[in-house]
């Protein structure tokens, strides 16, 4: 696993890796793992509740071929003038406040866990454009058997028309984090390809159409098989990367956010 350097390291022992996210941003490493974000037992009760929607999040989906769906709504995904983005955003930040009430609150136990290894740097929802509320903080994905998402990298998504206000917030590469609440019995891993955008970009941008894309299997790769409760925060804008497709009946639960530096400096603006 040369090619991504990788942190990792317990939630507990947040306080001793304060430049972690500030090293990612540099290139110097390219992952950071923080176990134990949730316990088994957290995640074990988070999922009961999102299974049986009992906070009534609102649902959208993936296109039907990647055999997923969404509690909120993938900004990517969205029509661009993010009308029914922001009506639906309330009621997203709602459910999420109940569903993570007993557990301290989702700023609390993610957001703050982010704060502390960037030296500090507040992290949360970006602003809305006027006369509408922020933008949501995450989304909670589910994937089904079969599901999977193509290699992509992150970066290019901000060429969607969806992105156009948040373009004017935001700086410097989109970086992601996956928080694993339930594994597939199979697969359904965030694998990460030794394949840096500057030289690849191109070949995988998603156009909303069919196109042949270069075969993978010459790549060094590095799938995190990794616990639930634990976050993977991957320098995602310039890494190829890619969730393989889950196997068995099991349902693969994550929260996923992504992430860039404010651009006026005084933080970094997460949203679903």
């Amino acid at each position: 696993m040369t090619f991504l350097r990788t942190v990792a390291f317990d939630r507990a022992e947040v306080a001793s890796h304060g430049t972690a996210l500030s090293r990612l941003r540099a290139d110097d490493i390219q992952a950071v793992v923080i176990r134990n974000v949730f316990t088994s037992a957290e995640c074990a009760s988070i999922v009961a509740e999102i299974e049986a929607n009992a906070q009534d999040f609102p649902t959208t989906s993936f296109p039907a071929p990647f055999r997923s769906h969404f509690y909120g709504m993938n900004l990517n995904l969205a029509d661009p003038d993010l009308e029914a983005y922001f009506a639906m955003a309330p009621r997203f930040a709602k459910s999420l406040a109940a569903l993570m009430v007993p557990h301290g609150g989702f700023d609390a136990r993610v957001m703050a866990a982010f704060s502390a290894i960037d030296g500090g740097r507040p992290y949360g929802a970006p602003p809305g454009p006027p006369g509408a509320g922020p933008y949501m903080v995450t989304t909670l994905r589910s994937h089904h058997e079969g599901g999977y998402i193509p290699p992509h990298f992150d970066n290019e998504q901000r060429m969607r028309p969806s992105y156009r206000h948040l373009e004017s917030l935001i700086a410097g590469d989109t970086f992601s984090f996956v928080l694993t609440l339930s594994k597939a019995e199979r697969g359904g891993m965030l694998e990460v390809f030794e394949a840096q955008s500057e030289a690849w970009s191109s070949r995988f941008q998603n156009r909303d159409r069919a196109a042949p894309k270069p075969d993978l299997s010459g790549f060094a790769r590095h799938a995190f098989d990794v616990e639930a409760g634990t976050i993977v925060l991957l320098r995602s804008g310039r890494m190829l990367h890619r969730v393989t497709p889950v196997v068995g009946g099991t349902k693969r639960w994550t929260a996923c956010s992504f992430m860039a530096a404010s651009r006026a400096g005084d933080g970094v603006y997460c949203w679903g």
